[in-house]
């Protein structure tokens, strides 16, 4: 729980040593500190270095000492020291052993009405003593509650403000966190009060008493609608307890009753003590904190604290100063900037999907030359390798087209694509320029067919070799677009999956079949009943001669089952995911990557691999990992990118981490080291022998810059910073793929052009190079509509695609433009 320091971290900020590292936040990191001669622990929140070189940054880091100073009682985290003027700012408040509510509560699940009555009588009594000091905290969220042995604590003064003084941040930015904001904060930060703190914590106390947030999931702008009037989710919450948070809910600030008085309503019939899970729950903390108080030196990678005893302390040559950061990861309402943050679990939502607006598979095998079967290499042995393993893979790169691509790059979802230059779609002789009739959300492409699912639910088929229509499949149900609805469920008619190509085979599921279609044209070959989308993402796969495929409509009841590439026949089929499912916990229960032998899946424990030929369990993730929503295979590792709540005074958002499992297994062997100042707003895009490319930037969080970030794959050093210009001027836009990886060149494209990063053999990078494509739509109005219903896909504007199959780049646009050119270089 408590993470291993990084080369780059401090050794000592201030008085105080320090001893392990907390987390890290979209502003900076969180370390735990003790003074020299003894004390109690800290937690020493930092900032980074290129936020402290603004001059207003200081003034509201000043600011943030201020307040925390102004307030004490016994249910918050006192400020200790701070420093707003050092040449890295920092402040040290007393260090919390134990839980955030949202980690005990997703460990030891929903809380009895006793318990919860005994947290919001004390987190109402913090309030209070905020309130009394003239203070807002803004922030009332399950990860800005900690759980000690003596009750909890609030924390995080990062958004709090005097009532009255003027707002430091942009005019109108929203401040808080979506699921836990009050009518005020959607309405804008200049109007939130103390009654906004009283109605977020009876959102939390929701929370703590269902294991739900009170006023759902699904995209910020739903959440925020649902927030704005009011329509919370008070099922299961016990009448007498309901009955007082319903009070606090109203609508009208004046008719919610003030901190000190909500103590004194929940008082009546609150417990004395936690429950035995939390307790325990919070008994690691305290072991965890005494065995790295017992180290000599400071927690270093390679040792987690629970290879340390007071009884047998390590000699310092024995602590390895290299080796993976085992530190765990926020909890799913934001990483809190003091205390334990990261162990508090990963947030299963949003792990966002940059082809779609926020606001609304490097192929599985290498493939064996002329196995029209689809036969695979030895996936594992053509990557990263010398010798044999090195052939292997160079015969790949000539192999005949069997595997399509998407928008992770093929079955293994790594985001590089093994065919080379010299690949080509069947009759490919020139560049050229297509048009789907619809607005594409999902396509395929592979020797012969570029395939898309449109917003509408149907399919569409073009020539790879010339752009002209081949055929198109209407699944029966149009009337409605796709999207998410105002309780934040997602919707896509016919519950049409992304297509996938395989060889001279389209397969899809839509209309409760599963079915395999001539890909050249759009005859079906087999279809069975099926199951339908349960996100964007939701695809069949094929493995081993066999497609692998969800059978349930939605998340509830899922199972993984195989059929026969052939006829369709059924072979085997596994459970992923119960009868019923909370709505928070609902996910995209589909395959999601396989190497040609396993295939890996994410079940509502997290994600699990079977062996493909006949579904012997090989593995499942457990502790972060079962958090992992998606996993990237390469060699003989599975990456999770992991995606955590964060909150710091520019907004909110999520910060990202990268852990790798075992691939057979599916055991964490460590984490990748990512800068801790790049990991805002980013997701994994792509991962290649020697790289892996992140991408940047979201809506919510303007001090987040647009740009592409690589890396290098194992280390995390950082290899170089793209910016992407998304923003053109005033009320336009200019959408941007994610990016893909193939023959050792990094692609992604604009509106107006296509991008190419050659990677060398030393792992560095060449230039940058900018290709311009004639007849690309360019820069579109920025979108805007009424969103009450929700988001509508079809009305977004969705980023392109960018589909390289081996030496011909296939770019799709929202509007439906296809273009087909050369691999640059």
């Amino acid at each position: 729980m408590l993470g291993p320091l990084r080369e780059d971290s401090p050794r000592r900020i201030g008085p105080y040593a320090i001893r392990a590292r907390l987390g890290a936040g979209g502003m900076g990191e969180v370390f735990l500190g003790l003074r020299d001669g003894g004390g109690e622990p800290v937690a020493v929140k930092t900032v980074r270095r290129d936020v402290a070189k603004d001059p207003g940054f200081r003034t509201r880091f000043r600011r943030e000492i201020a307040v925390a100073r102004s307030v004490t009682g016994p249910h918050l985290a006192p400020l200790l020291d701070g420093d707003a003027d050092a040449e890295v700012p920092w402040l040290a408040t007393g260090y919390v052993a134990g839980p955030t509510l949202s980690a005990a509560v997703r460990r030891a699940g929903a809380m009895d009405e006793a318990g919860v009555r005994m947290l919001g009588a004390a987190l109402a009594r913090a309030l209070a003593a905020v309130h009394a000091a003239g203070i807002v905290h803004r922030d009332m969220k399950p990860g800005n509650v900690m759980l000690a042995a003596d009750g909890p604590r609030l924390i995080d003064f990062g958004i709090a403000r005097k009532s009255g003084a003027t707002p430091l941040t942009t005019t109108s930015r929203m401040v808080g966190s979506p699921s836990f904001m009050s009518p005020e904060h959607v309405a804008g930060s200049g109007r939130v009060v103390p009654a906004s703190d009283v109605f977020c914590l009876a959102s939390v106390l929701c929370f703590a008493v269902t294991g739900r947030d009170p006023f759902g999931d699904g995209p910020v702008a739903a959440v925020l609608y649902r927030v704005k009037y009011v329509e919370a989710d008070l099922d299961g919450v016990p009448d007498a307890l309901r009955a007082v948070l319903e009070r606090c809910l109203a609508a009208d600030p004046a008719a919610r009753p003030d901190a000190a008085a909500l103590a004194g309503l929940l008082g009546p019939g609150a417990a004395g003590r936690w429950p035995g899970a939390v307790t325990d729950h919070i008994a690691e903390y305290a072991r965890e904190l005494a065995r790295v108080a017992a180290l000599p030196g400071p927690l270093l990678p390679g040792y987690t604290p629970t290879e340390v005893t007071p009884d047998s302390r390590p000699s310092l040559h024995q602590l390895p100063t290299q080796g993976p950061a085992p530190a765990g990861a926020a909890g799913p309402h934001g990483a809190p900037t003091q205390g334990p943050g990261l162990p508090a679990g990963t947030t299963r939502a949003p792990a966002p999907r940059r082809s779609r607006r926020p606001l609304a598979l490097a192929l599985a095998a290498l493939i064996a030359a002329g196995a029209a079967s689809g036969g695979y290499l030895a996936w594992r042995d053509g990557r990263g390798g010398t010798g044999a393993d090195h052939r292997a893979g160079e015969r790949a790169r000539h192999a005949r087209i069997v595997a399509g691509v998407g928008e992770d790059g093929g079955p293994d979802a790594s985001g590089t694509v093994p065919y080379g230059r010299d690949a080509r779609p069947a009759g490919w002789t020139k560049s050229w320029k297509g048009k789907f009739s619809g607005s594409p959300i999902g396509c395929s492409a592979g020797r012969d067919v570029l395939v898309c699912r449109k917003t509408d639910g149907t399919y569409e088929a073009l020539s790879a070799a010339d752009g002209h229509r081949m055929w198109t499949l209407d699944t029966g149900e149009t009337s409605r677009s796709a999207g998410w609805g105002p309780t934040g469920q997602f919707f896509m008619p016919a519950g049409a999956t992304l297509p996938t190509v395989h060889d001279d085979t389209v397969l899809l599921a839509a209309g409760e079949r599963l079915q395999a279609l001539d890909a050249r044209t759009g005859t079906v070959r087999w279809e069975v009943r099926g199951g339908g989308a349960h996100d964007t993402d939701s695809a069949p796969m094929v493995a081993g001669g066999l497609v692998l495929a969800a059978t349930s409509w939605s998340s509830e009841g899922a199972e993984l089952a195989a059929y026969d590439l052939r006829d369709g026949a059924r072979k085997w089929h596994r459970p992923l995911a119960p009868e019923v499912v909370a709505k928070g916990a609902r996910r995209n229960f589909w395959p999601v990557a396989t190497d040609g032998e396993a295939v890996y899946a994410i079940s509502s424990q997290g994600p699990k691999a079977f062996r493909a030929k006949d579904g012997t369990p090989l593995g499942s993730a457990g502790g972060d990992s079962a958090s992992c929503g998606e996993l990237r295979l390469w060699g003989a590792f599975a990456y999770c990118p992991v995606y955590t709540g964060n909150q710091d005074a520019t907004g909110f958002g999520t910060d990202t981490s990268v852990l790798r499992l075992d691939a057979a297994t599916l055991r964490e062997q460590g984490r990748v080291p990512l800068d801790s100042g790049l990991v805002a707003q980013a997701t994994v895009t792509a991962l290649g022998e020697r790289v892996m490319v992140l991408r940047r930037g979201y809506a919510y969080t303007p001090d987040v810059p647009d740009e592409m970030l690589v890396i290098g794959r194992d280390k995390g050093r950082t290899l170089g910073r793209f910016p992407l210009a998304v923003k053109t001027g005033e009320g336009m836009s200019n959408p941007v793929s994610d990016a893909l990886i193939v023959a050792d060149t990094i692609l992604w494209a604009d509106s107006t052009a296509l991008y190419s990063l050659p990677v060398r053999p030393d792992g560095t990078l060449g230039d940058l190079v900018r290709t311009r494509l004639a007849g690309a739509p360019g820069p579109s109005r920025t979108p805007r509509y009424d969103m009450a219903d929700g988001v509508q896909l079809d009305k977004e504007l969705n980023d392109p695609q960018v589909l390289p199959v081996g030496g011909v780049v296939q770019i799709v646009y929202d509007d439906g433009t296809t273009l087909s050119v050369p691999l640059p270089g």
